[in-house]
């Protein structure tokens, strides 16, 4: 009779066993990931299983906009030892707290996206744009060339582009890309290479993001004033015309169109363009100001009139404006 039930006990303990060590190990939930209501009050499921059902979880919440718990599943996933898919999820759970304005908890998890896959396209771009923006150039270009670099390897390109040796049209003409190609990441360096003045490069960039996007808005309007600023107005129009065809509201591509009629001396159309998102008075003040800054002080005085009798007892800033204006009509007499 004894041995019968330590038989039982014994057999009861190795299916217990085999049950416990059936089940995926799991680390402890991540909370340094984590900025949301209390944890525990998100669910009171049952625990997911795989990395996967905690995926689909996080996917199915952040479908419903319920970003807390989004977020909640997307680490669960993180702490299965088997996890395949930590770059992607680390990427959502970036994208999260990007949108919510956290960058420094969004720039942890594109980092460590990074570190669990050195390719992963979209943390790259992320990454580079952002340390872009925030004045860090030269660590931003190298993420986005990595994310640039990273791509010709999925197409299995041999072509690498890098900062420390020569990048010319030649070399960005010939990257290939396709629709997954890092749209973004190919526009940012088009911007990069705008505020250096190398604006051939920076309009190789834009092209090449088109190739990828053809019906980018921003890619349009970024690659319309690059030509602004290299001098080519009417390539410049061409572009900017036809990224408000994809957005008519866009205000600095409005702002962008109306300063291309003023540099070919077309005033009354770039006034006109100003007056569809302000008052008149602003837009002649708008009007005298860029004809000033684009050296004709001269013809923006009258704009600048206009502006004042329109709205003489408190428009200071066109004052402003005039007495510099007049100013420099002034000082080109002087001179002359």
């Amino acid at each position: 009779m004894k041995l019968k039930i330590f038989t039982t006990m014994l057999t009861s303990f190795f299916l217990v066993l085999g049950c416990s060590n059936s089940n995926p190990k799991r680390d402890k939930f991540d909370t340094t990931l984590y900025d949301g209501r209390p944890i525990e009050t998100l669910s009171t499921d049952v625990p997911p299983l795989s990395e996967k059902e905690a995926i689909t979880r996080g996917d199915i919440a952040l479908t419903n906009n319920n970003l807390d718990l989004a977020l909640y599943e997307y680490i669960r996933s993180l702490s299965f030892e088997e996890a395949r898919f930590q770059d992607k999820t680390l990427y959502n759970i970036g994208r999260i707290h990007q949108s919510r304005n956290n960058n420094l908890l969004a720039e942890k998890a594109y980092l460590m996206a990074v570190k669990s896959n050195p390719n992963h396209i979209p943390s790259l771009t992320k990454l580079g744009v952002e340390y872009s923006k925030s004045g860090s150039i030269e660590l931003g270009e190298s993420y986005l060339l990595r994310a640039v670099n990273a791509d010709q390897a999925r197409l299995s390109s041999q072509l690498r582009v890098n900062k420390d040796k020569k990048i010319d049209n030649k070399l960005i003409q010939a990257l290939l890309v396709d629709n997954q190609s890092p749209e973004e990441a190919l526009m940012a360096l088009g911007v990069l290479a705008d505020v250096r003045e190398q604006h051939d490069l920076a309009q190789a960039w834009y092209s090449k993001a088109l190739m990828v996007d053809g019906s980018s808005a921003k890619t349009l309007m970024n690659l319309g004033y690059s030509y602004y600023m290299s001098g080519d107005y009417t390539t410049a129009q061409r572009f900017t015309l036809a990224s408000l065809e994809k957005q008519p509201e866009n205000d600095k591509a409005l702002n962008n169109l109306a300063l291309i009629y003023l540099a070919k001396g077309e005033v009354r159309r770039g006034l006109s363009v100003f007056q569809q998102k302000m008052e008149t008075p602003e837009a002649l003040n708008n009007v005298g100001y860029i004809l000033m800054i684009q050296g004709k002080p001269d013809k923006a005085i009258p704009y600048l009139q206009q502006a004042i009798n329109m709205k003489p007892n408190y428009y200071k800033v066109a004052n402003e404006n005039l007495e510099r204006a007049l100013a420099l009509v002034k000082e080109e007499k002087g001179e002359n």
